[in-house]
This record gives C-alpha cells, sequence and structure tokens, in this order.
C-alpha cells in the first residue's frame, strides 16, 4: 500500500505550480481527480509527442502522471452540484485560482466544509490571499523579482571595475513554480497529519504564496541582511552564493565546457589547488579585491589546460567538490543519475516506449512508480460520474446541457 493511498485530492490547478504539488501526492498514491475546463486554451502546451497528425503534451506526461480527469464547468450551478458530490468524498482540495475567484464559484473553504467538515482546502497564488498584490498577474520571474533572488543572479564583480554592468540573469529553472508546489506539498501533508490527530477530524484551509516561498528560500542572503548592523562593527563578509568567491565559481575548460567548483571548506579548497598543480594558492582561499581576481584568473588559467573530461579524471575521487556542469541531455547520460533510475521508460499506447522522470523519493518498502499515463482532459468524466451514482441516461443529459 502507497503512503497516500486513501487519500483523495481534487485538482483544480493549470500550468506548473499546482500540478507539480499533485504530481508528488499522486506518486506518493493519492487518487488525483483533476477538474478541468476543456476550452482552457493552454492544457497542453508544448513541445509534443507526435506520431502522424496525433500529438500530446510532452510536458503534461510528467506533471499530471498518476491521475484522472473529468470536465465540469463550475460557472453552472448543476456542474457545481456534481463537483459538490465529490468534495463529499475527498480529503482536500486544491486551486490556483487568483484570490475571490473560489467565492465567485461558491467553491470557497467556508462552502466545502459546510458539506463536508473534513475537507482540507489549500489556494497557492502569486502573492497569497491578501496584501496589495493579491489581484495582480504575475509569474515565475515576478516572484523571484520580488523576493531577491533574481538580484542575486547575476555575473561576479570584477574588483577595479566599479561601474560594470551587471544585469540579473534569467534563469533556466522556475524556482517559485516548482519551490511552491513543492512547499504545497509539505503544507497538505502536514494539515492531514494534524486532521488525524484532532478529535473532530475537522479540516482547514492553507494559503500559500509563491513568493512567500521563494522569499524563504534565501536564509543566507537574510542571514548577511539581517546581521550586518549588530556585528559590531566589524565589515560583513562576502555572501558567497552572489559569486564573489573563487572557491565558489564556474569556470570553463579546454573543451568550452564548464565545472563547478564549490570548495569553501578548507579541506576542500586545498583538494581543488592540488588537483591543479598551485599548491602556492592554498593559503589565498578566501580573498578580497586586487588578490581575489588574481586568484580567479590563475585557476582560470589552470582549468583552460585540459578538457573537462580530463580534469574530472582528476577530480572525481578527490575531496573537492569539483563537478561538470551538464546539460540537461548530459544529465540524462550521467553516471550517477542513471544508477538513481532516475530516467525511465514507460510503455505508451500511440508512441510505443516513452521516457518520463522518475520520482526522487526512494522508498524501501513501498517504493512508487508511475501506475498511469498522464490523461486526456475530461478522459474519466464518465468513470467519475458512475462511481458517484449517476446513471448514463444522467450524463448525457449533464453532456447536452454543457455541464459536463
Amino acid at each position: 500500500m502507497l503512503p497516500l493511498e486513501d487519500i483523495t485530492v481534487l485538482d483544480l490547478t493549470r500550468m506548473l505550480p499546482g500540478p507539480y504539488c499533485t504530481m508528488i501526492l499522486g506518486d506518493l498514491g493519492a487518487n488525483i481527480i483533476r477538474v478541468e475546463d476543456p476550452n482552457y486554451p493552454y492544457a497542453n502546451p508544448p513541445p509534443f509527442f507526435q506520431k502522424g497528425r496525433y500529438r500530446e503534451s510532452a510536458f503534461n506526461s510528467i506533471i499530471m502522471r498518476n491521475k484522472k480527469s473529468i470536465t465540469l464547468n463550475l460557472k453552472k450551478e448543476k456542474a457545481r452540484g456534481v463537483f459538490y458530490e465529490l468534495v463529499k468524498h475527498a480529503d482536500v482540495v486544491l486551486d490556483t485560482y487568483r484570490p475571490k475567484v473560489m467565492d465567485k464559484l461558491k467553491i470557497d473553504y467556508e462552502t466545502l466544509s459546510s458539506i463536508n467538515p473534513s475537507i482540507i482546502c489549500c489556494s497557492l497564488t502569486g502573492y497569497g490571499q491578501y496584501g496589495p498584490y493579491e489581484q495582480i498577474a504575475g509569474h515565475d520571474l515576478n516572484y523571484i523579482g520580488i523576493c531577491g533572488i533574481l538580484d542575486l543572479n547575476r555575473q561576479r564583480a570584477i574588483f577595479g571595475q566599479e561601474n560594470q554592468e551587471r544585469p540579473p540573469i534569467v534563469p533556466g529553472l522556475q524556482a517559485a513554480d516548482v519551490g511552491g508546489g513543492l512547499v504545497t506539498t509539505i503544507g497538505i501533508l502536514g494539515a492531514l497529519m494534524e486532521r488525524e490527530r484532532n478529535p473532530e477530524k475537522r479540516g482547514q484551509y492553507l494559503d500559500i504564496a509563491m513568493t512567500d516561498c521563494v522569499f524563504s528560500f534565501m536564509p543566507m542572503a537574510a542571514a548577511y541582511h539581517f546581521s550586518k548592523d549588530l556585528n559590531d562593527g566589524k565589515i560583513t563578509p562576502i555572501n558567497p552564493l552572489h559569486g564573489e568567491l573563487p572557491l565558489y565559481a564556474v569556470f570553463k575548460t579546454k573543451d568550452n565546457n564548464y565545472l563547478s567548483v564549490g570548495a569553501i571548506e578548507l579541506k576542500f579548497r586545498r583538494e581543488v589547488f592540488l588537483g591543479i598543480g598551485r599548491e602556492d594558492l592554498i593559503l589565498k582561499g578566501n580573498p578580497v579585491g586586487e588578490e581575489k581576481e588574481y586568484v580567479y584568473e590563475e585557476m582560470q588559467k589552470e582549468f583552460l589546460k585540459k578538457t573537462q573530461k580530463e580534469w574530472m579524471e582528476i577530480f572525481i575521487n578527490k575531496d573537492a567538490c569539483v563537478m561538470p556542469v551538464n546539460s540537461f541531455e548530459e544529465a540524462c547520460e550521467d553516471p550517477q543519475i542513471k544508477a538513481r533510475n532516475m530516467v525511465v521508460k514507460l510503455e505508451h499506447p500511440k508512441f510505443g516506449e516513452v521516457q518520463n522522470i522518475a520520482s526522487p523519493i526512494k522508498m524501501s518498502r513501498t517504493p512508487l512508480k508511475t501506475r498511469s499515463l498522464a490523461p486526456k482532459v475530461g478522459q474519466h468524466t464518465k468513470e467519475i460520474l458512475r462511481n458517484l451514482n449517476y446513471s448514463d441516461e444522467d450524463i448525457r443529459d449533464l453532456k447536452r446541457n454543457g455541464i459536463i
């Protein structure tokens, strides 16, 4: 039995953050029922698996696995009646609508908890249910911009070039979307545990903002900021996450590839300098100013003498925190990723063998796996309605009236 096998989640979410959360819950065994609008234009984002004229979203194949799908027009009263029936048998309702939309649709927590007092409702939004930005549209880049992460994501400052322009660099990973999905998963699991402990088995409402999530992801930046006025007048050390330290940086190799060096501690620094044949730099592991530029330049000169592969043959057995910078394609072939079985192959009825990302949660007794492929929008509408005791005539009537 999987950990969440007896839990049912009604998933009203779109795009990446909410579906990422329910992907994890589904991997853990929860019964995920996606309640979808068939007219939503971004339901099948590129890229696609394609065979002839038939295609499916490759993105959805990952984040929509282990889920079922029903279509409901929640703007109609009869559709809400169906949804209320689903709520009676559910444990969690997750939405990513803007604040107050759930109230307008009459599926807010107050309404749903009157139907099922044990229901846990969670809203995952960009800015949360209150505050001056609550109704402002946003995406991942906006949230990491507000919280300070984007400001950290710049090329390093070069000593002596005070007027150097260092604009923020757009990252290739959606930290707020994925991070928001992860925090939401933790919040839902915590609420489920609390519900089992309280005598009335009552649920509760969770308000999670992606901006709050990514703001909380920066304890290092927070530590430097909060301590700057409370350090007895001493100069605040350099925050290594700005890329200001030679031993926490990226270096180019002879074949135009890169290595990541994360040797913050003295024992790791020593191994890096010994590995590149520069024992003379060991005592310069935490330099500032002009000396910092000297160490950077000398390290880069050395790394340009060998290819990435040649350097890894030297460093793979050293305690030095040096690893290659892989593309995603290279990552899929990396021996560590392969050893952990992080890329799995699934059988698809149309495309044959397709690849997917495995769950990173490795359980010894109840291993997780992809039990079902991503559904088409509305694929399980009839099945779900029949389980709620709707007759075939009822289902036909709902379809005629645009309810499903």
